[in-house]
């Protein structure tokens, strides 16, 4: 009786606590222009369980950090990203546009933002509709030895490229987000994705159902579309991991120390 309880006990340890952290969306875009490395360490010192940043291929095959398809928003420069090659992508600035403190700041690669992204802290990578970007982002997470703490944040299609080049790699379901949320889950879990990101626009309806099937299928939950404080507590008591943000101290307020 006592082996028994002994390996109960042992298996209830190892389970995952479900205890809501910080993903900082697209870094800490509040205190540093978005994608760039400025947004990626602030978010690493405030000590977030997960980072958010968007990744496409340069014209030459280097997998960028930008978030639009285009650089008119973000750089001083307008264009396609796909139609610049990483050396002309590099030369732009990606910080002014956001603050004259930011002047200079460049267009970082996906290495180098992992580089700065401590082991343990997960990397929510967010393929945008670049051509063979899935299997080139799976590849270069497996060059870098960071498929533990890295997923790609992507469609369906996308991830049958990433998971055909590298089978072991995380992905988190972004295939019929808009959708009708029942339908969402349940291709997520058919797909056996290892992540989902729920949104505010599917409203809180259901959600701790949701949030449990899920769990139950070792899917873990990422919710995307809030910055209330009191929505964010009501996402944590119904057992979403990660809250996405884009005010990383407000989100940190709301949840307490730690996310408890």
């Amino acid at each position: 009786m006592m082996i028994v309880r002994s390996m109960l006990l042992g298996i209830l340890i190892a389970l995952p606590a479900y205890a809501a952290e910080i993903c900082a969306h697209r870094g800490d875009v509040a205190a540093a222009p978005e994608n760039t490395i400025a947004a990626i360490e602030s978010a690493v010192t405030k000590g977030v369980g997960m980072i958010e940043y968007d990744v496409q291929l340069s014209k030459d095959g280097q997998l960028v950090l930008m978030h639009d398809a285009t650089v008119n928003r973000t750089t001083n420069a307008k264009g396609m990203v796909g139609t610049f090659t990483f050396a002309e992508l590099r030369k732009l600035d990606a910080g002014s546009w956001y603050s004259e403190d930011f002047a200079g700041a460049s267009i970082p690669t996906l290495e180098e933002t992992l580089n700065l992204i401590p082991k343990g802290v997960l990397s929510n990578v967010h393929l945008k509709n670049s051509p063979g970007v899935a299997e080139a982002a799976a590849r270069e997470l497996k060059r870098l030895g960071r498929l533990e703490d890295s997923f790609l944040a992507c469609s369906i299609e996308q991830a049958a490229e990433a998971r055909a080049a590298v089978p072991e790699v995380m992905i988190c379901n972004m295939s019929r987000q808009g959708g009708d949320r029942t339908g969402y889950v349940d291709l997520t879990i058919d797909e056996k994705c290892e992540f989902i990101q729920l949104h505010k626009r599917n409203g809180l309806e259901n959600i701790q159902a949701h949030v449990r099937r899920l769990h139950d299928a070792g899917v873990r939950v990422n919710f995307f579309g809030t910055e209330d404080p009191e929505m964010i507590r009501k996402l944590r008591d119904a057992g979403v991991d990660f809250i996405l943000t884009d005010d990383v101290d407000t989100a940190r307020a709301a949840l307490g120390k730690n996310g408890e």
